[in-house]
């Protein structure tokens, strides 16, 4: 009979309630056992939804002491490094939503210190078990189109997320808090990149705010230079009327393409009778982030998105903003172990 793997939840905002507390609460045999949030009205109800037996507590560092195994933060982004940073001296494996810090500072020190604890620390890179992008990236990897040369990816939305995804939570938008879209969706999207292309090395952005009261990017373009020669871009906003989601590679004998068809993924590939257009499955069975985390705790393996990852994903993240600033390229910093 598999041990009980207890679990504490610290943030119970909309990422909480919408992914991290119902898909843990659904895994078989692990328990939340305690809820945090400073927000008590919001934290109760989390609780009814789905998580009846836990705890509550408006400070993380008592819910610390509660004998737990594990957490999970979903707190806004400056306060990731700390929590994190706390729960390893505690003895707790880390999931962290991502961007796993705002400064890559705090992030190196997250990744040493579970190094150093020898605890899982896990990032949410939560497109790395997305199914539709495991498919675009096996098929990459397995050379469908060649060597990749070029990847092109679009992210709009018609508002900021303090007003269509979590109304009223400030701190998406707020340059103190560590927020803009760069650090919400581009860390998205950077890792996606470099999961395909391989290696970014250096990176070009133009970077603007164009959202009435709000001092954080909304919007950025980005072009990013890559170690095997080839090249990407990376195009966000918060500010266009109407959203958008487009994804594009190409490689020497092909491309891949969605967003584009009804179809989730479109495949071309040039063969002996000129291009040939097909529309491949989507890989099935794909393990979740929450999943995979219980399991990289259970077996004591390494987690498919580790903290050295999240680290990565910021280091071109906050390459993006520098490159807006500076108005040249500016190379991403490695991780020195």
């Amino acid at each position: 009979m598999k041990k009980i793997l207890k679990l504490g939840i610290i943030g119970c905002g909309r990422i909480a309630g919408c992914q991290h507390i119902p898909r843990f609460s659904a895994i078989d045999g692990v328990k939340i056992t305690a809820l945090c949030d400073t927000n008590t009205a919001r934290m109760k109800e989390q609780r009814r939804k789905s998580a009846p037996d836990a705890e509550l507590f408006s400070d993380y560092r008592q819910l610390l002491e509660r004998g737990l195994d594990a957490v999970s933060i979903c707190t806004p982004n400056d306060l990731h490094c700390s929590i994190t940073l706390a729960a390893l001296r505690a003895g707790l494996h880390v999931m962290c939503e991502k961007p796993l810090a705002g400064r890559l500072a705090d992030a190196n020190r997250m990744v040493t210190a579970a190094r150093r604890a020898g605890r899982i620390l896990q990032v949410n890179q939560s497109l790395r078990y997305e199914p539709s992008f495991v498919t675009l990236a096996g098929l990459v990897a397995d050379g469908q189109i060649g060597k990749p040369i070029h990847a092109r990816c679009i992210r709009s939305f018609g508002a900021t997320p303090d007003k269509f995804w979590s109304p009223g939570a400030k701190w998406f938008v707020s340059r103190k808090r560590q927020g803009g879209i760069v650090l919400d969706i581009g860390v998205h999207i950077a890792d996606v990149l470099q999961w395909i292309m391989g290696d970014i090395v250096e990176v070009a952005a133009a970077t603007r705010t164009l959202t009435s009261g709000i001092d954080a990017t909304d919007t950025a373009a980005a072009l990013f230079r890559c170690r095997n020669g080839g090249t990407a871009m990376l195009e966000l906003s918060w500010a266009t009327p109407v959203p958008g989601s487009l994804m594009e590679v190409y490689g020497t004998a092909g491309k891949i393409r969605t967003g584009f068809t009804k179809e989730p993924i479109e495949l071309t590939r040039i063969g002996r009778k000129g291009a040939e257009v097909s529309y491949p499955k989507i890989e099935k069975n794909v393990p979740s982030s929450f999943d995979c985390f219980v399991r990289a705790i259970r077996s004591g393996t390494r987690s498919p998105t580790p903290g050295e990852l999240g680290r990565d994903s910021v280091a071109i993240c906050l390459a993006i903003e520098e490159a807006g600033r500076s108005k040249r390229f500016v190379r991403i910093k490695k991780f020195k172990s």
